[in-house]
């Protein structure tokens, strides 16, 4: 059980998909406008990550593998997550109504697409088992939800800060998102994976 939960605040902490991988940088953007959304996206990132690193795990073991298909995986992987998030986005649709905009798309799904693919891959390259890959996905999202809510916290604060001109928007939410890659990068050594 000890290796599980170093799985996970591995993956939670010193390997953060944000800060460490750079992906879903642009999720972040996105939904860092109220704390509820933030939450409500947290939650479902987690939950699909967690899901996709589980069933692309399975493909890996019982379909890619036997077969000798290394050569499609990654095409393989590519439809396998878009897959889920399409069954995800069907199911989710009437448990998070608030993640829905007026064109009806689904934040999470659409825009973490990169992320959930690099959560596979990353899952493949450290060659765990089922239990490993389901905490490697959770803590991968758990690891997205923490970095999202406080970057979410901190432009909210940020918005009502008087700031120059120029340095208002964008140029401050890439500036507090190095500030917390940063803080991320101190948890670099405390977890060996």
């Amino acid at each position: 059980m000890t290796e599980l939960s170093i799985i996970l605040l591995a993956a939670c902490l010193a390997n953060n998909l944000v800060t460490d991988h750079l992906l879903g940088v642009s999720p972040m953007l996105a939904a860092a406008q109220k704390i509820g959304i933030a939450v409500d996206m947290g939650l479902a990132v987690t939950c699909i990550t967690s899901v996709v690193a589980l069933v692309t795990f399975l493909l890996d073991t019982f379909f890619i593998t036997p077969l000798h298909l290394e050569n499609y995986r990654l095409l393989l992987l590519v439809a396998t997550v878009a897959c889920v998030c399409q069954v995800s986005r069907t199911i989710s649709g009437r448990y998070f109504p608030r993640l829905f905009d007026r064109d009806g798309r689904f934040y999470p799904l659409l825009l973490m697409n990169c992320a959930l693919l690099g959560v596979t891959l990353l899952n493949m390259q450290q060659g765990g088992g089922l239990l490993p890959s389901l905490f490697f996905g959770a803590g991968a999202g758990l690891g997205f939800s923490l970095v999202l809510l406080g970057f979410t916290a901190i432009n909210l604060r940020l918005a009502v800060t008087d700031l120059p001109g120029p340095f208002k928007g964008l140029p401050v939410q890439m500036v507090t998102l190095g500030i917390i890659s940063l803080a991320f990068s101190g948890f670099t050594g405390m977890v060996k994976v």
